[in-house]
């Protein structure tokens, strides 16, 4: 290629086919650059053949589309559904609690006998003395009947001694903690679906420029057959060679680009449904407007990373002192209560009230409940220390470096900022440049390519880096913003 373009021809034309090739180059390269370091281009709305108007969504909406599509609000929803029904359980344990056990069987017939006097069949003279008990009869099927059992226990707590306290209020952190979570979670989304949408609008921005480029390489290539027929000066059968080796490569990473960016327009029409169109056509920098002390103190006071470890904290301080308030016993009233129904039993001359096989039974009382199992109880206190403990410790050293690492994402921001506002400058020089030299050739003042070469070059490559640095300036504001949770309102 250097050959190519460090050659001279003569003849305006061939200059401006010339000229036309090199942009194409140029132009390819750009766009083949951003492919490399961004696989999610896309190919422009302009391809699309739509019957009708696009729907056009704006950078917030495609964003609650994307969460909407993704569904981790779902996820999120069934964790804090979760914490919340831990939460009712603890409001549960406050109410009675009451224990049910039944059961069913066959049961002999039993007759009940009072004791008394055995009659002499003779004499008239009592043989002896009749002892009472239970007659039972096990021999016919109509001796059997159905044995019902129920025994019951309630257990009102009065008092806990701390117990219900410290586990609703550990209950009611976790809530707000899945909470913050799935605010945190949905901030991750938010920067990934950007990083799709900020890729579409700067593939728009190069495709703008390489389409119409594409077809001006036929163009070239024409041209430089119709000079080998006229058998121009200076012109080469090895020029032609050239053109057609780059033409190949270039058509097969442009086609390359085209189906990895067909993948990702199939991505986001599963999101949008077929025949959108996003708000921005071209990609620009974001407004942020928030200072380094402003950030820092909102993502340790407001944000949601800043719950997230508050209320985690909470949580685990709550854990450990329920289970030091386990080693007190429970106050409260504890009742039990038996109920017993045999149909194949006949006691209507049991002597007592109730009988082992028919009757109601019941008592009722105030007391303490205790767990003697107290080796196991203090272990369980060790461990939740240790777990408190251990998230303090995290927590510090989270508050210790999360100055630094916003600082060096803010500085990284003011760096890009800074980048723009250069690279800005410098396209105004660069479109001169290459609009002088240009205009040069057009009139023959110059003959010799290598300027003009080197203004269409330095032109096309600050235009990539511009477009690519307004690009990295959007996605470091997502990354601050997800790190931090400071959306830009």
């Amino acid at each position: 290629m250097s050959d190519f373009f460090d050659s001279t021809f003569s003849g305006a034309s061939f200059k401006r086919a010339l000229l036309s090739f090199f942009i194409i180059f140029i132009h390819f390269f750009v766009c083949a650059e951003v492919l490399t370091n961004d696989s999610s281009d896309k190919k422009t709305d302009a391809a699309l053949k739509a019957v009708s108007a696009p729907t056009v969504y704006t950078k917030e909406e495609f964003v609650a589309k994307f969460i909407e599509k993704t569904g981790s609000g779902d996820l999120s929803q069934y964790e804090l559904e979760k914490a919340e029904a831990d939460y009712d359980y603890v409001i549960a344990q406050m109410f009675p609690r009451i224990k049910l056990v039944t059961g069913f069987g066959p049961h002999p017939k039993y007759i009940y006998e009072n004791s008394g006097l055995v009659d002499s069949d003779e004499d008239g003279i009592p043989d002896g003395i009749k002892e009472r008990k239970w007659r039972k009869y096990y021999s016919k099927p109509s001796d059997w009947g159905i044995a019902v059992r129920l025994k019951g226990e309630i257990v009102l707590p009065i008092y806990t001694f701390g117990k219900i306290y410290a586990a609703k209020h550990a209950a009611q952190a976790q809530i707000d903690v899945r909470k913050a979570e799935a605010k945190i979670a949905d901030l991750k989304v938010r920067k990934e679906a950007l990083t799709f949408y900020w890729s579409w609008v700067m593939a728009q921005n190069y495709f703008e420029i390489l389409e119409p480029a594409m077809k001006e390489l036929d163009k070239a290539e024409e041209k430089l057959r119709d000079m080998l027929y006229e058998e121009k000066e200076g012109v080469t059968q090895k020029d032609l060679n050239k053109l057609l080796i780059e033409k190949e490569k270039i058509q097969y990473l442009y086609e390359r680009l085209q189906l990895q960016t067909d993948t990702l327009k199939s991505l986001i029409s599963e999101i949008l449904g077929e025949n959108w169109a996003f708000a921005d056509k071209e990609i620009v920098k974001q407004d942020f407007s928030k200072e380094m002390p402003e950030l820092v103190d909102f993502m340790k006071q407001n944000s949601p990373y800043s719950v997230y470890v508050q209320k985690g904290l909470y949580a685990y301080e709550k854990l450990y002192r329920l289970e030091v308030r386990r080693l007190f016993p429970d106050f409260g009233m504890i009742g039990s209560y038996s109920y017993k129904y045999t149909s194949s039993v006949e006691d209507k001359n049991y002597p007592e009230a109730n009988s082992p096989y028919n009757g109601l039974d019941g008592e009722i009382g105030i007391g303490f409940i205790f767990d003697l199992n107290i080796m196991e109880q203090i272990s369980k206190i060790k461990k939740a220390k240790a777990e408190w403990n251990y998230m303090k410790a995290k927590a510090f050293l989270a508050e210790k470096t999360v100055s630094l690492q916003i600082q060096r994402k803010y500085n990284d921001l003011k760096s890009l900022d800074s980048h723009i506002t250069h690279l800005k400058k410098i396209r105004k020089t660069t479109k001169g440049m290459m609009t002088t030299e240009y205009a040069n050739y057009e009139s023959g003042m110059k003959t010799d390519t290598k300027d003009l070469i080197d203004a269409v070059k330095s032109f096309f490559e600050n235009e990539q880096e511009y477009i690519q640095a307004i690009y990295d300036y959007n996605m470091k504001v997502e990354d601050i913003i997800e790190f931090t949770g400071a959306v830009e309102k």
